[in-house]
């Protein structure tokens, strides 16, 4: 019997671009680092995208990884070591796209388009391992992490362990935010003004009276536009960095005392770790897996801002081509590089096809074999090829893996893309396929998070450890039976959700 492609993960607000190179990576790049090569594909649909692949295909791969790992000690560290090289040169790279590029001939850009594909790829290659050797049933550093500290009677140390000493970009953002807070606060009128003005009257008050406040904000916005970009945006103004000022001028946050908390609470885990090391007993073995697993959960998301970080700068390029080519942006996002040479240098555009791909488009690898199907052609392949999800039926009682222990109650908020951000309030559950960097806002006054997807290093576990908000994680059915008004308890220390009633 034919193996079916399992779907892996779900996303939203996605073109082809940047995600083809990912697919590319998956089929050329990554055979270089670990001698297995896979073929991945993927859906988009209504701006939502579905991944799939072969698990015998996926499993060679990880498999080949966790050979590496048990060979050489230091092999995920040089990967993690490549990739941030990759990743920071990239980044470096794509600030070119930010310039005037209306003198440059349509043949420069073409190159840096070009460029930037093969550079992703390569990023691409080297991030595919964290996900390759732990995510869903494929959990290598998980298990057996879980299972050295399990034979040590040392379980509840998982969490303290497994913590991160380097500072995101998200979370330097976070406190650099403060910073600027507490400038804010040493003007009590000014201080006032974020209580009754509106984040868009504020950005008026402050440019007109505060030059020197104005000037915090303004730089804070250009340095960290980008911090929760994503794939297509939009890059954070004025407003989103003031709102999040707000919400901390409104929970009364004192920002001296939150730097000062985290700085000795890095302080405090760093002991902490050293400590439990020493109490367990752990071999030169068990230290490295430790170790290799606290690296995991700092370079899984520092990755991805890396590539974020060049998505934000790639869209001024993608903007000037578009104007050009006078395409949308979203159309341009929608062609494949051969198609963009053939655009820039030839003039030729097949606009009906990019429009039907933005209805509907299947990209993948197949046997090595490139796909790029729409309409009939792509749905036919889809339903051939992609294994069924499980039918669902009625369950008052969700169950996860543990992100974060804590208890809540509320109503239920589905939120996937930044448009359903505003749905949300304070103290509602928030409940996602997956989080992601641009859902920020919402997560901010989340009283608790729950997802369909992850395991204990990805984004929604990593963020309610930091903001310590009960998250439920890798639910796979909570956005399928669960709905906007739902009346929810959230047992995140047993990894429970309980459905009390829909609330009319």
């Amino acid at each position: 019997m034919k193996e079916k492609w399992q779907k892996i993960a779900n996303e939203y607000v996605v073109s082809l671009f940047p995600i083809f190179t990912m697919v590319e990576a998956f089929s050329k790049n990554i055979k270089k680092i670990i001698g297995k090569s896979g073929d991945l594909f993927f859906k988009i649909e209504n701006n939502a995208i579905e991944y799939y692949h072969l698990p015998s295909n996926w499993g060679a791969a990880h498999f080949a990884i966790v050979k590496l790992i048990k060979k050489n000690q230091n092999f995920l560290r040089n990967i993690f070591s490549q990739m941030e090289k990759l990743g920071l040169e990239q980044a470096s790279f794509t600030k070119i796209f930010k310039s005037n590029l209306k003198g440059k001939s349509n043949r420069v850009l073409n190159n840096y388009y070009q460029h930037y594909v093969l550079s992703n790829q390569e990023v691409y290659a080297y991030g595919l391992i964290s996900p390759l050797l732990d995510y869903q049933n494929t959990t290598f550093l998980s298990d057996e992490l879980n299972r050295i500290l399990k034979n040590k009677k040392a379980e509840k140390y998982f969490g303290e362990l497994t913590t991160p000493l380097r500072e995101t970009f998200n979370k330097q953002q976070e406190l650099d935010l403060l910073k600027v807070l507490i400038q804010i606060k040493k003007y009590k009128n000014l201080e006032k003004k974020f209580k009754v003005l509106d984040s868009q009257e504020l950005v008026k008050y402050i440019r007109e009276n505060n030059k020197k406040v104005w000037r915090l904000v303004d730089n804070h916005t250009q340095r960290y536009a980008w911090v929760h970009y994503v794939y297509e945006g939009p890059a954070a103004d004025h407003i989103y960095f003031l709102d999040i000022i707000k919400d901390f001028i409104r929970r009364e946050i004192n920002p001296s005392k939150e730097i000062a908390e985290h700085k000795k609470s890095k302080s405090d885990i760093r002991s902490q770790q050293k400590k439990i090391l020493k109490q367990i007993k752990a071999n030169d073995y068990e230290r490295n897996i430790i170790e290799l697993a606290r690296d995991l959960v700092f370079f899984k998301p520092y990755r991805r801002e890396l590539q974020t970080w060049s998505y934000y700068h790639a869209e001024f390029l993608l903007k000037e081509i578009a104007k050009r080519l006078r395409l949308s942006l979203k159309q341009v996002r929608m062609m494949l590089p051969e198609e963009m040479e053939e655009a820039l240098l030839r003039g030729k555009i097949n606009s009906g096809v990019i429009n039907e791909r933005i209805k509907l488009v299947v990209y993948g690898r197949k046997g090595g074999r490139k796909l790029c199907l729409t309409g009939k052609q792509a749905q036919d392949f889809f339903h051939e090829n992609a294994g069924k999800e499980k039918e669902i039926k009625a369950v008052k009682e969700i169950t996860g893996a543990v992100a974060f222990k804590g208890k809540a109650r509320g109503k239920v908020k589905l939120i996937n893309t930044p448009e359903e951000i505003k749905k949300m309030n304070e103290k509602d559950i928030l409940v996602s396929a997956a989080t992601s960097p641009n859902l920020m806002p919402a997560i901010r006054k989340a009283a608790a998070i729950v997802t369909d997807e992850g395991g204990i290093m990805c984004h929604a576990a990593i963020v309610a450890r930091e903001m310590k908000k009960p998250c439920v994680i890798g639910t796979k059915i909570a956005t399928k039976v669960l709905k906007d008004g739902d009346l929810v308890e959230v047992y995140a220390t047993k990894g429970v959700v309980k459905k009390i009633h829909p609330v009319k």
